[in-house]
């Protein structure tokens, strides 16, 4: 086997452990970058639908009761403004999707589904838990929820959500005799976000084999100039050295001739080792038959 062979089979074999560790450091990194742009948005989209809800219920209801309105408008709901003015988001962007679920909305089109009741229980078991989320759906589907709870605040809402009878008969007559039965601190609903995670998590692969196709890459040629000047002051020199001995341990008294490869530093040393071990060698085979002829003298 080649000495350049194997060395470049060891530097493979090295360079492939640090592929691996380099790829899980990235897949860890990438990952988790991804999943920290997922919960942000979500909290982005989150605070704009609470800082909806904050318009309407402090600019946007006192003005309609300020102008004498007797019927009941929806639009100075707060539940109503943050998500009619986010669906008009939801238009754009399909994916990202806001809504304010209850056991017992005003609007059905409320009515929380099956795992939507799962969350609204387990804030209504923990009074001091603030915040839900996790993941949801499979596949291309998936995506990643972050639930807050919505309490109710004070008594102001009661005058809509105590009995039908005390309720604005616009509003009744609207949704008829749902969301009444509320009391201080019930959680009447929660907000909750949805945000598509397989976005983030594509570019996050991308990420990874950019960065895994960069090393190996860089790693390629590296170990072709590494190759190439290992065979050219190495093994070339090397070859240059070993053809020599060859030459000398099969004639010793015959001197090369024609062009020879120049060696530096310690391939030089080492030519110059050899030369003077030859000299030797050619000097004891010529004072070899005299020391015979000494030996078997009269």
């Amino acid at each position: 086997m080649r000495i350049e062979f194997r060395f470049g089979l060891i530097l493979a074999v090295c360079f492939v452990f640090g592929l691996a560790i380099a790829g899980y450091i990235s897949f860890t990194l990438e990952f988790r970058q991804a999943r920290a742009e997922v919960n942000e948005k979500s909290r982005v989209l989150l605070e704009t639908g609470l800082a909806l809800r904050s318009y309407t219920s402090t600019e946007v209801a006192p003005l309609v009761k300020k102008l004498g309105y007797e019927e009941f408008h929806p639009q100075m709901v707060p539940s109503y403004g943050a998500q009619t003015t986010l669906g008009f988001l939801r238009d754009r962007f399909p994916d990202y999707r806001y809504r304010e679920a209850s056991l017992n909305p005003t609007n059905i089109a409320d009515r929380a589904n099956d795992w939507e009741v799962t969350l609204l229980q387990t804030f209504q078991q923990d009074a001091e838990l603030k915040e839900l989320s996790g993941e949801v759906g499979a596949g291309t589907d998936k995506r990643f929820y972050l639930a807050r709870p919505l309490r109710m605040p004070n008594t102001d809402c009661l005058q809509c959500h105590s009995t039908p009878d005390v309720a604005p008969a616009s509003m009744v007559e609207k949704y008829g005799a749902n969301g009444f039965g509320w009391k201080m601190g019930d959680v009447i609903g929660m907000q909750l976000v949805e945000v598509p995670v397989l976005g983030p998590n594509t570019q996050a692969m991308k990420g990874l084999l950019v960065t895994l196709g960069a090393l190996t890459c860089v790693f390629i040629l590296s170990l072709s100039v590494f190759l190439l000047l290992l065979r050219r002051y190495v093994t070339h020199p090397l070859e240059a050295i070993t053809r020599r001995t060859i030459s000398t341990s099969l004639a010793p008294e015959r001197h090369e001739t024609g062009e020879q490869t120049p060696l530096n530093g310690q391939f030089h040393d080492l030519e110059q080792s050899i030369g003077r071990l030859r000299t030797s060698l050619n000097e004891a085979l010529r004072l070899l038959p005299d020391l015979g002829k000494r030996k078997n003298g009269p």
